[in-house]
């Protein structure tokens, strides 16, 4: 009976551990758990109150490279996530809205905004008792989602709650790391120097890439800090792969994106790379500093505020290295990652020493016109098929532009003082061939875009559409300079066919549309497609008699070709 009485009072090794282990896993991956659900609620709450101001944000003010930087870290200290504000930017800088200049500066600036979350881990995580400060965050923010009226409100309803939920996970690894740590120390296990700061770096690199929240882990590592598992230099280590590990994400969105935006992408991994490097180079240095900068401030015993301290003292020392690399990592980035497209727009037969030799030069632009001439019929051509494809032919007409810059900016270095007054024609006429071309490029763009909205016609005004598009075709072809059997001659024949055409094709429009075949709206959407594929057309003509007057030598043709409206002829 003794023994027996004994007997709950006795506990093996095995049944002394395995409780606190279970709470150990439990507390760990249930605090994981909150804070991650926080921050989506956080940022998806936040993203849909603000609406689209933070997006006009992002768009309008980053004229400068302060204005990009200080966009960066205000949306991204609003919205708690530096991913979502990364692929914000390259999505802006693919679809064009963002410069690649600017777009730099706006991942610069995120880097530091991020750090924002640390000091809130470290000052509202730790200052107080979190329940009493999280609970009614949770509370007001359920209350609002589940019964506000507006969408907005909800919305806010969701960030508030999120606020609350993200404290709440990061009490739960708070009680759990401070009990684990008094037991263990996460540094016993790995080896010593830099080879352990780096597989710490590794740690942290692989836990943001799976995470996806580089601030989940880094308030993870602040608990984790603050109740004894990790060292202050072991945490800062850990923070500094949490900065590379966010590349992954940008990595990923510029897959299949435009070029630019590719360049931001590897910009946004540069920077994190060269910043993780200096900072693990110079983490002694910087703990030392930061603990006097700590000790100063009065919190010498608080590692909470020291982690946040080094995560904002390193990014913001990776932006003071970008200010005199940043121009150097534009010009390099430029170089790569080139699409296509940039390869074709660039000039394949002008370079500096054609353009000492006035004749060279001349000859050199005159094959270089050809290339451009191909790419404004290549748009032509495009919007007269019959199912016109506007990307396509937006990114010929990028192209075209891109290329027609180049060509420009050859001529102005030609000296047109020592030039004898014919060569000085020929170059004045070519930058009007190049007007010609992009006019061309611009109405076909347009006509497509026009296309998509058109509604069907009927089988007699179907078969007048197919008839100019046919033509409009065959003129494409016909200017194409760069075939054997170009010549004027052939364009004027193409060029009347494709005027009587279009006007077959708006008499008939007009007639349907005043017998009530058709209503007026949509008989003027017909007229606007037509009217800007005979523009097409006639400068895309007008380039290729530009084009042969300098082959032929020839006095300059007149600009309205026979057919064109004169009024037209005078706008052009």
């Amino acid at each position: 009976m003794k023994n027996r009485a004994q007997a709950p009072h006795e506990e093996t090794p095995l049944e002394a551990t395995e409780p606190s282990l279970y709470t150990v896993i439990a507390g760990t991956f249930g605090g994981i758990g909150l804070f991650l659900l926080g921050m989506h609620l956080l940022t998806d709450g936040l993203k849909l109150a603000a609406g689209r101001a933070l997006e006009e944000l992002l768009e309008r003010f980053t004229s400068t490279r302060l204005r990009g930087l200080g966009a960066g870290i205000l949306i991204t200290a609003l919205v708690q996530s530096s991913t979502a504000v990364t692929l914000a930017c390259i999505g802006f800088v693919n679809t064009g809205l963002l410069s690649l200049r600017n777009g730099l500066w706006v991942i610069f600036g995120s880097n530091l905004g991020t750090t924002t979350n640390a000091w809130l881990v470290a000052w509202l995580g730790f200052g107080f008792k979190i329940s009493a400060f999280a609970l009614p965050f949770v509370g007001i923010g359920a209350t609002l989602m589940l019964a506000a009226p507006g969408m907005r409100t909800r919305a806010l309803g969701r960030a508030l709650a999120g606020f609350g939920v993200l404290f709440l996970g990061i009490d739960v690894l708070k009680d759990t790391f401070s009990a684990f740590g008094e037991e263990m120390n996460v540094e016993d296990y790995l080896a010593g120097g830099l080879l352990g700061q780096l597989l710490l770096v590794l740690i942290g690199t692989l836990m943001t890439v799976l995470m996806q929240a580089s601030g989940a882990v880094i308030a993870i590592v602040i608990t984790a800090a603050s109740g004894g598992l990790l060292s202050i230099e072991a945490a800062c280590a850990l923070v500094i792969g949490t900065n590379i590990g966010t590349t992954f994400t940008a990595i990923l969105a510029a897959i299949g994106a435009t070029s630019n935006a590719r360049r931001l992408a590897a910009s946004h991994v540069f920077f994190n790379l060269i910043t993780g490097v200096v900072a693990l180079l110079m983490l002694p240095v910087l703990i030392a500093l930061l603990g006097l900068i700590r000790d100063w401030f009065g919190n010498a015993g608080d590692p909470a505020t020291t982690i946040a301290l080094f995560h904002t003292a390193f990014s913001v020392l990776g932006v003071l290295l970008m200010v005199p690399l940043s121009n150097w990592l534009l010009r390099t980035l430029e170089g790569h990652f080139k699409s296509r497209e940039e390869e074709v727009a660039r000039p394949q037969y002008l370079d500096a020493n054609s353009a000492a030799i006035p004749d060279l030069a001349l000859r050199a632009l005159r094959m270089e016109l050809n290339r451009s001439q191909a790419m404004a019929t290549a748009c032509l051509r495009g919007a007269a098929a019959e199912q016109a494809g506007e990307a396509a032919i937006r990114r010929q007409r990028d192209t075209l532009q891109t290329l027609s810059a180049a060509i420009a900016g050859y001529t102005g270095k030609l000296n047109t003082e020592h030039l004898p007054p014919v060569l000085v024609d020929h170059l004045a006429r070519s930058l009007r061939v190049l007007q010609y071309q992009e006019n061309a490029a611009e109405s076909s763009l347009q006509a497509a875009a026009q296309a998509v909205s058109l509604t069907p016609l009927t089988p007699t005004l179907h078969g007048a559409l197919t008839a100019f598009a046919t033509a409009a075709d065959a003129l494409a072809d016909a200017v194409d300079t760069s075939r054997e059997e170009f010549g004027n001659e052939q364009v004027n024949q193409r060029l009347r066919e494709t005027e009587e055409d279009y006007a077959r094709l708006k008499e008939a429009l007009l007639v349907a549309g005043a017998h009530a075949q058709m209503s007026i709206r949509d008989m003027q959407e017909h007229l606007r497609h037509a009217s800007l594929l005979r523009r097409a057309a006639e400068q895309a003509a007008k380039a290729a008699h530009h084009l042969a007057a300098l082959d032929e030598g020839a006095a300059a043709p007149q600009d309205a070709p026979a057919g064109v409206d004169q009024a037209e002829a005078g706008a052009l």
